[in-house]
């Protein structure tokens, strides 16, 4: 599996989601598990608007 970089912030936000999915669903979940879901969600979900946007707010870094 390709290795890529999140930033703490951002595995934070997956720990947490991933702790929300394990209560709603009572069943347990790897932190990888749900960093899946949430990538292929949100792939199915994004805009080129969204990028557009996103890339206009960061575009000063």
């Amino acid at each position: 599996m390709p290795t890529k970089h999140i930033d703490d912030n951002t595995w934070r936000k997956v720990e947490k989601e991933t702790v929300r999915a394990v209560v709603s669903s009572q069943v347990a979940f790897k932190d990888t598990e749900v960093l899946k879901i949430l990538i292929l969600k949100g792939l199915e979900e994004i805009s080129e608007e969204e990028y557009k946007v996103y890339a206009a707010k960061n575009k000063g870094r």
